[in-house]
């Protein structure tokens, strides 16, 4: 364990210590003194009047050049603001660690023992800054992250003196996406991460807050650190994925480039679509990442950019945008310095640097300042409860600003560069969730997630910050859907349709459409076999068989002799005869037809009978009637051109004949 080689290191360090004194100040001599603070004893320096303690920043090698500047520049400010004095002041001693060998262990050991140092700002590596905080609870000696972002460090019944700064800690953003699950009402989530030692740490800070809050995780799915797109498709876990799960969490140990062949995969796979939600919490170790679809020129890769399209990305809420650069950049030159010597791809870094080292003079003042004693600007327990709750303007705020009282912007939020410490000492962030919307080339900012403090809570008893994240949504109806709402946690016929089992339904479906087809048909054939049947009867005329003459062509079909007879009667009836074929001259009664005529059996036997049977030389013989062809019904009988047609026509005769008969059974089926 590095912390074990550390404490040796330390014990071979204070052999051979020698006692080291600070530089004189023109204006004060400088006194060391041992003075024992809880049973450990601290070689405090004294200027003449009051004390100066050597604060130690670990660093990193070629990660933050000019770090030492920004320290220098975060002490000249507090001595402006009197938190700094001749009462209490500061001596910074930078020296780098985070190489290939942990060599920042050695150097915080070597540090306390044989430099004087009593507070630690750093080491900047997850590794190293868990021996030397452990160290430093040892040594009772207060030790502030500023880059350290492992869930690990939330611990204080390990790390007693311990508080950080960072705003990129895992647990803080496990909170965020936990926050953001219960806003939208989520409580069955999927989580797909890869292995190696960084992932398992995230993802297993990740199911303590969804434990503990009861989101249920019924999915996990792991690939290997290195899968690339083709992998994970082939993998076949998308398949699984689909059918058990539609709000995921990506949490990888390399989130940019993993999410990446991630999304890539999901794009190809087609599992990517609007019912479901991915999650992507941009867990960074160090350096602030460009995002996947950024080429190393600065331009947006577009095939890279689609992966992303519909995802969720949960970040600090200056993650997406400059707003750091401008009160960095100010605060910076108000000093003498350019931002051209500091590394800006690490803005965070130095911004961080500066909170620590002021969050500890803050709270070594206020300890001072309430208790009298020299010795408690040392003592880290103490020291870690001063900065519990603390909150004060940090660097990335404006000048304007950190010279005054105010701590909240218009909207009543907490300030970006507003330094917000929870019931743990540890940062309490303001977070985002961005939408990466289809063709556009920046995310959406679409909830605000505020950190408010808890009432009635203790942070040492619950083991948790006693904060609560206030969500606020910046866009609504966003969402590629009707309604325009995120999707549910599980579509209503469940992942695999189970329930809406249609079999039953389609069966009848079926069965009724069977039979609605069987009872049509039926109807037609019936229908088809009756029009048969009325063709065939020996009544049934054809209109395309029959022709209707006119005045004229009556004259020249009555003979000189019969149209002499006939003549007193040819206005009335030269509209009403007809040729049936080709020589059967008969008349007819023409009835309106406004509707089809379907005749019963009785009406059958009866038109039959007229036609078959009742024939007799001194009667006009019933040819038939034409029917349900036009909008007219006529009634055919074989001409008479004797005298007896004189009688037979005579209308309202109350004696029986044929052709009454036929009248009444035409005048009852037009009616």
């Amino acid at each position: 364990m590095l912390w074990i080689f550390a404490l040796v290191t330390a014990l071979l360090a204070v052999n051979g210590q020698e006692n080291s004194t600070a530089k004189a100040t023109a204006e004060h001599p400088v006194v060391a003194k041992n003075v024992v603070v809880e049973g450990k004893s601290h070689e405090m320096t004294y200027n003449g009047t009051g004390v100066k303690v050597r604060v130690g920043h670990i660093g990193a090698i070629n990660v933050m050049p000019k770090a030492e500047l920004i320290l220098e520049i975060c002490r000249k400010e507090l001595w402006k603001e009197g938190i700094l004095s001749d009462e209490f002041d500061i001596e910074i001693i930078s020296q780098m660690g985070c190489g290939e060998s942990f060599e920042g262990v050695a150097v915080g050991a070597d540090m306390y023992h044989q430099q004087n140092i009593k507070a630690f700002v750093g080491p900047y590596c997850n590794t190293e800054m868990d021996a030397v905080s452990k160290m430093a609870a040892y040594w009772n000696v207060p030790i502030i992250g500023y880059m350290a972002s492992s869930n690990v460090f939330s611990d204080k019944t390990i790390y007693k003196t311990m508080a950080r700064v960072s705003i990129r800690t895992t647990n803080s953003l496990a909170m965020a996406v936990f926050s953001l699950l219960k806003h939208f009402n989520w409580q069955r989530v999927a989580i797909v991460t890869n292995t190696g030692p960084l992932a398992f740490e995230r993802t297993q800070a990740f199911e303590e807050v969804f434990h503990a809050n009861r989101i249920n995780v019924v999915k996990k799915i792991m690939f290997e650190e290195t899968a690339d797109a083709k992998s994970i498709t082939a993998s076949g876990y998308l398949d699984d994925l689909k059918n058990n799960a539609r709000i995921v969490i990506c949490i990888f140990s390399s989130t940019r480039d993993m999410s990446k062949e991630f999304m890539q995969a999901v794009s190809q796979a087609g599992v990517k679509q609007h019912d479901f939600v991915f999650l992507l919490p941009w867990l960074q170790a160090e350096a602030k990442d460009a995002s996947p679809w950024i080429g190393t020129d600065g331009q947006v890769l577009q095939n890279v950019r689609e992966y992303f399209t519909n995802t969720i990305i949960i970040d600090d809420v200056n993650g997406f945008d400059n707003t750091l650069m401008a009160p960095f950049k100010e605060r910076v030159e108000a000093n003498g310095m350019s931002v051209d010597d500091l590394n800006l791809q690490n803005i965070y870094g130095y911004v961080h640097l500066y909170d620590a080292l002021k969050l500890y003079s803050l709270a070594a003042r206020a300890a001072l300042n309430e208790s009298k004693d020299p010795n408690v600007t040392v003592d880290g327990r103490v020291l870690w409860n001063k900065m519990r709750r603390m909150q004060f303007a940090g660097m990335a705020t404006t000048v304007g600003l950190a010279n005054s009282n105010a701590t909240t912007t218009v909207s009543g939020n907490l300030s970006s560069g507003v330094v917000q410490m929870d019931d743990l000492a540890e940062r309490a962030a303001v977070y985002a969730a961005f939408y990466v919307a289809p063709n556009r080339d920046e995310v959406m900012k679409m909830v605000v997630m505020n950190p408010v403090p808890m009432s009635n809570c203790d942070g040492l008893v619950n083991r948790s910050g006693c904060f609560e994240l206030k969500l606020t949504d910046l866009l609504t109806g966003f969402w590629p859907s009707v309604d325009g709402k995120l999707p549910i946690e599980e579509p209503s016929c469940g992942f695999r349709n189970e329930r809406c089992d249609y079999t039953l339904i389609i069966i009848l479906a079926a069965l009724l459409l069977v039979v609605a087809i069987g009872v049509g048909a039926g109807f037609l054939i019936y229908r088809f076999m009756q029009n048969r049947a009325l063709n065939k009867m020996s009544w049934r005329i054809f209109r395309d068989d029959l022709r209707i003459v006119n005045e004229e062509e009556m004259k020249s079909m009555l003979s000189i002799g019969s149209s002499k007879t006939k003549l007193s009667n040819m206005s009335r009836f030269a509209k009403h005869h007809a040729v049936i074929g080709t020589n059967t001259h008969a008349s007819f009664h023409l009835y309106p037809q406004r509707r089809p005529i379907v005749f019963n059996r009785q009406d059958v036997q009866l038109l039959s009978y007229m036609k078959q049977v009742m024939v007799h030389d001194n009667l006009n013989p019933f040819l038939g009637m034409a029917f349900n062809e036009k909008d007219e019904m006529l009634l055919l009988w074989k001409f008479c051109s004797r005298e007896l047609s004189r009688i037979l026509f005579t209308t309202r005769r109350s004696l029986w004949t044929p052709n009454s008969t036929l009248l009444l059974f035409a005048t009852s089926l037009w009616a």
